[in-house]
């Protein structure tokens, strides 16, 4: 079994799909309590969840995923109300310290798949943050997420429940594959809407930032934030991230994948570099005759299915026996900036 300093994995893995929000998250609320994680469904991806406000059961995350102890967990709330038991509140009124020019954006993504940093609470342990001062925080929509944090009744750090730097899950048998033998429980709530992490804003600053961009697009944040930018960490800010996926390659399945930016050349290099390889081609269009194995991401171009079928893509593709990966880029735009920024994090190496 595997073995990390305080920690020894031997568990049998079990997956319990959940039809009764009572009934079937029981024995889930009952491990984390115990402070012990488990894989639960989010809209987003799946996350691998366990006590944020418990540094022993943030620390059980970190061993499980095989994931650097500096980078940060982002915490779920089920309520408002729970906030304040995760940021710094005001002192004279007991309310959370949330920038006034965040309140709208709140009331229209929450709850959903956006994360925003505030400033941390005394109730949040540094290893949940990476000792920074600040706690990124989301308020998730799917019903399973919010219903294992009210019956918990403890905000949840999960970051996705995949071994660190694999492609994130998106299915429970995903989750399966990676952690069978190190969390006692998934709960499986059917495949992921959006299939790509959330959107991470930075408010706090000025102007505000989106640190990793999601299906909360630039677009629909600068409807509330007209100044909002796309940011572009220099090397001090990876040294420290804010925010997971900034230091670390990720979503990275184990054939190397070779990401496209001049759809013209696939077909030259394949011809030449790749001659005699045995590739595996991702597709965001129609199915054309091909002579080698391919997986249709999206047959109308459509960047919400793309994101959606990304990393179930790149999993299908690692089990095909290939030697390489062939991924093509879209436009950055919209949710297209999300995709290429998974991509471009997923690829071993890039065409021009």
């Amino acid at each position: 079994m595997n073995k990390l300093p305080g920690f020894i994995f031997e568990k049998m893995t079990r997956i319990v799909k959940v039809e009764s929000l009572l009934a079937d998250l029981h024995e889930a609320v009952s491990v984390l309590k115990q402070g012990r994680p488990v894989a639960m469904p989010t809209e987003t991806v799946y996350g691998l969840a366990a006590n944020a406000l418990d540094g022993k059961a943030a620390e059980s995350i970190f061993a499980v995923k095989n994931r650097p102890s500096d980078n940060p967990l982002i915490v779920h709330i089920s309520s408002m109300e729970m906030l304040k038991r995760v940021v710094a509140v005001d002192p004279s009124t007991g309310e959370p310290l949330i920038p006034e020019k965040l309140r709208p954006v709140l009331d229209r993504f929450w709850p959903g798949p956006l994360t925003v940093l505030l400033p941390k609470g005394p109730n949040v342990p540094d290893q949940v943050t990476a000792g920074l001062r600040t706690v990124a925080v989301r308020f998730p929509r799917h019903p399973v997420a919010k219903a294992l944090i009210e019956q918990a009744d403890m905000p949840l750090a999960a970051p996705s429940a995949n071994l660190s730097g694999r492609p994130s899950p998106t299915t429970a048998q995903h989750v399966f594959d990676d952690l069978n033998g190190r969390v006692d429980l998934i709960l499986d709530g059917g495949k992921c809407s959006f299939g790509l992490e959330s959107t991470v804003l930075n408010a706090l600053v000025s102007p505000p930032v989106i640190l990793r961009p999601g299906s909360i697009t630039l677009t629909m944040l600068r409807e509330y934030l007209p100044d909002c930018q796309i940011y572009k960490p220099d090397a001090k800010d990876i040294e420290r991230p804010a925010t997971p996926g900034l230091k670390y390659r990720h979503y990275s399945p184990t054939c190397p994948v070779i990401l496209f930016h001049n759809h013209g050349k696939v077909d030259e290099y394949l011809n030449t570099e790749l001659a005699g390889k045995k590739i595996v081609r991702l597709l965001n269009g129609p199915v054309e005759p091909l002579a080698y194995p391919h997986i249709v991401l999206s047959e109308r171009y459509d960047p919400e299915e793309i994101a959606r079928n990304l990393f179930d893509g790149l999993r299908q593709a690692d089990t095909m026996g290939c030697d390489y990966i062939i991924c093509e880029a879209v436009s950055e735009d919209d949710e297209g900036l999300a995709i290429m920024n998974r991509l471009s994090k997923a690829a071993s190496h890039s065409v021009y």
